[in-house]
This record gives structure tokens, sequence and C-alpha cells, in this order.
């Protein structure tokens, strides 16, 4: 999401919960607040600055208008004048994603890159939504580039933006990521093989998978590390109707899960499953199925498959 447009809709959020509210000592009237944000929306820094600081002054306790001074300040260069009113607009309740970012462009403007640095560790641990390519042609923070901890600065804002590419946990079934070729385990080649290409998605937290056979079976399957649980979870759904789920964790480097599928042959009701992925090599994957009868007492085998990684010059 482009810096521009999160800030304005951050601040159009804003805007929209002080219009809503009745005014009274601490709340400018809607329709003046509408002018203002008119103003700040065209980047009229000029027009922006006179409006919000006569809203200020009226309304004391007013967070926006105070909040929004401050940025009308850096816009127009007015950099030391910024920094008491963006820090009294956090005061009276502008959130720190906000207030950190807005600071960190004074403080970079004025050349105290470690006070910049700081405001902008503080605005991604708050959660502030930004992307790195947002940041990297934010003119303001030009000059902190040269600073040994920009980098860590920007990963900082992409683990919010991207958390799954930060957390090693959501790689940890990056193995099966792949085009396969599948047979069953053991057996000789005997006319054409199933086919499996999982891939990664949803910048890196989904890995999915999407399978199709000789003998007419597809599906798909959805594979994410849950954080609320810390454990992975997989749902597959098939043409056939078929619906299964599995909760599960890395052991010993191979994903083990458990859970319950529907009844064979079409009965009502479901039965305990383990299936587990084997990971042989970078090249080869084991994908081994057991069902229960009894509650889980005895297991036999629901299917045993060998995925061999299809060469990248294999027909499609």
């Amino acid at each position: 999401m482009h810096y521009r447009f999160c800030i304005l809709l951050v601040a159009s959020t804003l805007a929209a919960r002080a219009a809503a509210q009745t005014p009274g000592a601490g709340q400018p009237p809607a329709d003046e607040l509408q002018r203002a944000a008119a103003l700040f929306s065209q980047s009229n820094w000029s027009g922006a600055l006179d409006a919000y600081t006569a809203l200020s002054r009226r309304y004391p306790t007013h967070a926006l208008s105070r909040f929004r001074v401050g940025v009308a300040q850096i816009g127009l260069g007015k950099f030391a004048d910024a920094e008491p009113n963006l820090r009294e607009g956090e005061r009276l309740g502008i959130p720190a994603t906000q207030a950190g970012y807005r600071l960190a462009q004074v403080f970079a403007e004025e050349h105290k890159s470690d006070a910049a640095i700081e405001e902008l560790m503080r605005s991604a641990a708050a959660g502030a939504f930004f992307g790195q390519s947002a940041i990297e042609t934010d003119t303001h923070l030009a000059p902190l580039k040269t600073h040994p901890r920009w980098h860590a600065a920007l990963d900082a804002f992409d683990a919010v933006v991207r958390p799954c590419m930060h957390d090693s946990r959501f790689r940890e079934f990056d193995f099966w990521v792949g085009d396969w070729d599948v047979r069953p385990t053991g057996a000789a080649p005997a006319g054409p093989p199933a086919r499996n290409t999982v891939t990664l998605e949803d910048n890196g937290c989904v890995v999915m998978e999407h399978w199709s056979a000789p003998s007419g079976s597809e599906g798909q399957s959805f594979n994410i590390f849950d954080r609320s649980v810390a454990k992975w979870r997989q749902t597959w759904v098939d043409n056939i109707g078929g619906q299964h789920d599995y909760w599960g964790h890395l052991e010993n480097g191979n994903m083990a899960f458990v859970g319950d599928t529907p009844a064979p042959n079409g009965r009502l009701g479901r039965v305990p499953t383990r299936l587990t992925f084997f990971h042989i090599g970078k090249d080869s994957v084991r994908q081994f199925s057991e069902i229960s009868s009894d509650s889980g007492k005895t297991w036999t085998t629901n299917y045993d498959l060998m995925y061999v990684r299809r060469p990248a010059t294999a027909k499609p």
C-alpha cells in the first residue's frame, strides 16, 4: 500500500471519527474540519497550516488539529516548529504509528539520524502499515539511507506488511513447495504420474497445494502456520466433496499432521487420520496417510505416495 495513501487513509479515519462527534469545547464543527481536511489532502500546506492552527487554538485538546499543524509545517520545511506540535498531537491521542513516522521525517531533515531511526522503529513496533518502497521513496527520509540501521528499519516495516516472511515458523513446510510427479511409494512406473503443484501464496503465509491425477481426482489444500495456537493447519477440499482437517507441527524435519477425514464409501461420520510429509531430500518428499476405525487405538495405511520434483524441462 502506498505511503501517501496510508497516511490519508488513517488521517481520513481520524477526521471521520472527529466529524461524527457532537461539537463541544474540545471538538471542532464538522464543516470546519472538512474544509481543513480538503486543504490537507491537496497538500496545500500553507492553507492547511492556517486552518489547523486556527482550529487548534480554539479547540486546544483536539488531537488531529494539533498534529496536522505539525504535518503542515513539515510540508513547508519548518521542521523545528513541527516537532512540538507532533508531540502534543500524540499526547492528545494520535497513534504512535503516525507520530513516530512524522517525527522521523523531522529528525531526518534536521540530520539527527539516530533519533530519526529510533522514531521509525517505534512507528513500526506500533504496527505502522507502510511498505518498504513507500519509505524508500519518502524524500524526507532520504538522509537516512546511509545510516547503518536503515535496512533494519525497512525490515521492521516489512515485518508488519509481510509478517510471514519474517517468521521462520512459516518456512517449516517450504520443503513441499514445488512442481511434483507423484506415484505410489515403491511402485514401478506405469502410466502417467499424478501431478501436484505446491506454491507459496499471500506473501508467503499460505502453502497451497494443487493436485490432479490421471484418474480424474482433483483437489486443493491450504496450509498455514496458525500463530494463535503455534501449530500448522491443513484444510483439503476436492472434486468429490471431500473436506479434510488437520493440525500438526514439524517433527525431526518432517511435517506431522493429525486430524479427521470423511468416513469411507460415503458413509456418515468422520474418522481419525494421521498424515505425515517426510522430507527425503530437496527433490523428493514422501506423503504417508493412516486412518483408524477404532478411535485411534490401531492404524492402517490409507495411502503412501512418493513425490519426485519435475525437471524444469518437463512439459506442462
